[in-house]
């Protein structure tokens, strides 16, 4: 295969006869690179090489201006756009939201050589024809607007002239000022000759020049092309070239030079569809891992192509461990790496309300960062305890003598402290000590990679202090995240290498001019390639059109070349995409993929797969755990102790889960609860109605108790609030809610209790009354087994003895409802009725009457006008008995010894239970 750039020094020999008389114009540097390397190649003698420059670098040198850097054409438009008078002042941070979509148009009127006089007056025009009405009439807000869009030359002139005094400009005002240098220009250097290569669309300040050189015999063009999509007025690859070809008087009647015709040869085309981008990256890896292994040296001419350049990261992660000799065009974007994140976190917790302290959730994220504990360790701070502790005590804020408390060092507290509240100069000067600190830190462990990634941010900084010094404006904290989050996403870390040997890894632009005989496209989607329709522009689309500027068609135009090139010489291509249609953009195979093949020429070459996880149900991987002596010895020391019925519930509804929990004794994760979890929510009301009844033991309950009650709730409710979850902090948010919830609930209980005492008398007996009682006689074990428990009420209604579990989660009726004892035993939705009975078997000893009825059963908080719900045995369709008596509790304790002998019983395993 020869290279378009081989083919360039082919067919123009002259350039090394006299090489310092010529200029070399490319699309891009990286392109600049490969064609030098050629030079060295097709040449037998030594020799200066050539000039050669990217087609921005050579409008610069016409132009005698040069680039003016992100930040410093924001800070100069914003000052242009605060000079003019009448309109409404915005802060810097307000303006940059905006400002930089405006500096985009002034890139393109003045790429595009529009009359800005004309065109302005044109917006404006437009705008008061917009909001004419017949009686004349306006509004402030109209007339807001309309002097905005009239007030635009005045900051497109001012906000120019700034720039052009310090030698500076952007983009479109260095093309501009260049397109009128040409002539003066070809006659400061009457004997250079350009050659320009690879180019396809043009703005027109590039086409005049170049048209001007062309027409003065100063320079010659070689089309990166082919006539499979040339000669094809529809296909939108050679959209821009069939422009040139009919409109340019020098390119009229002459064959246009580096076209050709690969596209009749044959070609390997493997589509694949993939879910999601990691298995993109799988892919391009797997696909990079055969052909290391077939042939290595076909790496040499291979490019992997990523269509989304934030797929480099998994990218890197799926290459072959014994790939040798990568190449990575693009740069590691510094946005994405740890250090980043690290700030990131910072400026979040920077954010916080001085008064109430520092977030404990943002603090804990930055106590359990991976840059920073070194520096813990250092400073002999252990932050995984500290964490333990915050999280333990469920503090939500956290104030300096908080932070004193849970063992702090001055140097944490210095960076986190929010009181007084930081500025900019004060924040960058704290993110500049910590970075000398973790410099130190890192110095020392010789981590050459951390401190490439601290160099890089130290120089951040540096700048962000300089501006910090020059702009007044940067006033907030907000405007500084800004700046730094715009710094931050135009660095990159730049990849050792040898630049011309190995994979290629690249993007679609880097790729201009360069061919491979193996490409690799990933993300070959819609809404990727092409990137589909943006509008960020303040320029309506009828103005666009009216003034020759681009719209998202040209700019579909354009991906389409990309693409379309980037296969015309290869022999082997590889394009992926996503399949999953659940993403914001990217959800479908690009319009690229069914030109491909739909196309008579094209799809006959081409496999076209699908690749998909496969479906079913994954096998239970849970296994059955034996008994082991070891194991037997501390169930018979936990029988000694007591079991719970909260314990023997939970073995029905998941042995593993009993095992894990109270053989074990490995508990939930303990998290932070900015918002209170359903396990706090239903302590603090356990909490609370045991404060209300508790002075009210042994006496009968009255309207004036209840009345009462009622006045102490929001008192005791807080208290209890306090306690279980806010550590003396105030309730707020979503939290204050739940607060309202539960007194809600609360009420509703005593209005519950108030209708039932006018109809019965109430007695109550007990409030969290422990229970305990010995299990005898349980068949395999030659020893007792003590149940225990607590229940949260006992009572008598009219003389009756009641049970009484309060519940804050959702319990139906049914669930308290069994047709036999076996059901009881193995049914997980029993699990409340069985508690509710252990409960009822616990409290018989301790009736004086054995052969009394009584009832057990619950009261379900989120079920709260099911009201009182209790245990029964259906005898009938509609009919359940629900008296406790001597007989029920036998049943019931030969049922608790069938399960107790099962749990004793070293021949059953305890193993995960098979449900339907």
């Amino acid at each position: 295969m020869i290279s378009f750039l081989e083919s360039v020094l082919e067919d123009f020999g002259a350039w090394h006869s006299k090489p310092e008389d010529y200029v070399f114009i490319l699309p891009s540097k990286r392109a600049g690179y490969f064609l030098k390397n050629l030079m060295a190649t097709k040449t037998h003698k030594t020799l200066l090489a050539p000039k050669i420059l990217s087609i921005e670098t050579f409008i610069a040198e016409i132009s005698e201006l040069q680039y003016a850097t992100s930040t410093k054409l924001m800070f100069n438009l914003y000052e242009a756009y605060r000079d003019e008078k009448g309109l409404e002042e915005e802060s810097f941070y307000d303006f940059s939201r905006w400002g930089g979509m405006l500096l985009q148009d002034f890139n393109e009127i003045d790429r595009y050589l529009v009359d800005e006089i004309q065109f302005f007056d044109y917006l404006g025009s437009l705008q008061e024809i917009r909001h004419w009405t017949p009686d004349g009439s306006s509004t402030p807000m109209i007339d807001k607007q309309v002097r905005f869009w009239k007030s635009l030359l005045p900051i497109y002139q001012r906000f120019r002239n700034r720039l052009e005094k310090e030698g500076l400009g952007y983009q479109g005002q260095v093309y501009r000022k260049a397109a009128s240098r040409v002539a003066e220009y070809q006659k400061l250097n009457p004997s250079l000759h350009y050659i320009f290569a690879g180019f396809n669309a043009l703005n027109k300040a590039e086409e005049f020049i170049i048209r001007e050189l062309l027409e003065n015999d100063r320079a010659d063009i070689f089309w990166d092309a082919d006539e499979y999509y040339l000669e094809n007025t529809l296909h939108d690859a050679g959209y821009f070239l069939r422009k040139h070809f009919n409109s340019w008087k020098s390119l009229k009647n002459v064959a246009p030079k580096g076209v050709g015709m690969h596209f009749s040869t044959e070609k390997n085309i493997q589509i694949a569809g993939l879910p999601k981008s990691v298995a993109q990256a799988k892919y391009a890896g797997g696909l990079i891992g055969d052909l290391l292994k077939e042939d290595s040296r076909k790496l040499e001419n291979t490019a992997l192509i990523l269509g989304d350049e934030s797929l480099l990261n998994p990218v890197l992660h799926s290459l072959p461990e014994a790939l040798d000799g990568v190449n990575i065009t693009m740069g590691y974007p510094l946005k994405d790496s740890s250090l980043a994140h690290l700030f990131k976190v910072l400026f979040q917790l920077y954010k916080g309300n001085p008064k109430r302290g520092v977030q404990a959730k943002t603090l804990l994220e930055l106590l359990t960062h991976p840059f920073l504990q070194e520096w813990f360790t250092e400073m002999g701070f252990n932050s995984t305890v500290a964490s333990g502790r915050i999280i333990r005590d469920n503090i939500i804020y956290l104030n300096s003598k908080d932070l004193q408390y849970y063992g702090f060092p001055q140097q944490i507290e210095t960076l986190v402290s929010l009181y007084p509240p930081p500025g900019p100069g004060q924040l960058i000067a704290r993110f500049t000590d910590l970075l000398e600190d973790l410099k130190r830190v890192y110095m020392n462990s010789q981590d050459t990679v951390s401190l490439e990634f601290l160099r890089h941010f130290h120089l951040l900084f540096n700048q962000l202090s300089d501006l910090n010094r020059t702009y007044p404006f940067i006033s907030d904290n907000r405007s500084l995240l800004m700046l730094f989050e715009q710094l931050l996403a135009e660095d990159t870390l730049d990849f050792e290498g040898k630049p011309l040997e190995g994979l290629q890894i690249m993007g679609m632009l880097e790729s201009r001019c360069l061919d491979f005989e193996t490409v690799v496209i990933t993300s070959v989607n819609e809404g990727v390639l092409p990137a589909g329709k943006t509008n960020s522009s303040f320029i309506p689309f009828e103005v666009k059109r009216e003034f020759g500027l681009p719209t998202f068609k040209e700019k579909d135009a354009v991906y389409t070349y990309h693409f379309y090139r980037l296969l015309q010489r290869a022999k082997n291509i590889y394009i992926c995409y996503n399949t999953e249609p659940d993403v914001l953009e990217g959800g479908e195979p690009s319009r690229f993929i069914h030109q491909l093949r739909n196309d008579p020429r094209m799809s006959g070459f081409i496999q076209h797969n699908l690749a998909a996880p496969e479906s079913g149900i994954a096998p239970t991987l849970l296994k059955a755990i034996d008994k082991s002596s070891s194991l037997l010895e501390y169930l018979g020391r936990k029988a000694s102790t007591g079991f719970s019925p909260t314990s023997l519930s939970r073995y029905i509804e998941d042995p593993l889960e009993f095992y894990r929990k109270t053989i074990l004794g490995i508990h939930d994760t303990l998290l932070l609860e900015e918002t209170i979890a359903a396990n706090t929510f239903g302590n603090v009301i356990h909490e609370t109605l045991e404060l209300l009844y508790l002075p009210l033991l042994g006496q009968i309950l009255t309207p004036e108790h209840l009345r009462q009650m009622k006045n102490q709730v929001p008192e005791v409710l807080s208290g209890a609030f306090e306690k279980h979850y806010l550590k003396g902090s105030k309730a707020g948010g979503k939290n204050l809610i739940a607060l309202s919830v539960m007194g809600k609930y609360i009420e509703l209980f005593l209005e519950i209790e108030l209708k039932r005492i006018k109809l019965h008398e109430v007695r109550i007996l007990g409030i969290e009354k422990k229970l305990t009682r010995l299990l005898n006689n349980v068949p395999g074990c030659d020893f007792p087994v003590r149940i225990k428990g607590t229940v949260d009420r006992v009572e008598t209604v009219d003389g009756a003895l009641h049970i009484i579990d309060y519940k804050t989660g959702r319990v139906e009726p049914t669930n308290l409802r069994i047709t036999d004892w076996q059901s009881l035993r193995e049914d997980p939705k029993k699990s409340k009725a069985f508690q509710v009975m252990c409960y009822a078997w616990l409290m018989q000893q301790e009736i004086e009457e054995p052969d009394s009825n009584f009832r057990a059963g619950v009261f379900s908080f989120k079920n709260i006008r099911s009201e009182f719900q209790w245990f029964g045995i259906k005898t009938a369709p509609n009919k359940q008995d629900e008296v406790i008596n001597r007989k029920v509790l036998l049943h019931f304790e030969e049922t608790l010894k069938s399960l107790i002998a099962e749990l004793f019983n070293a021949t059953i395993p305890i193993e995960p239970i098979e449900r339907i």
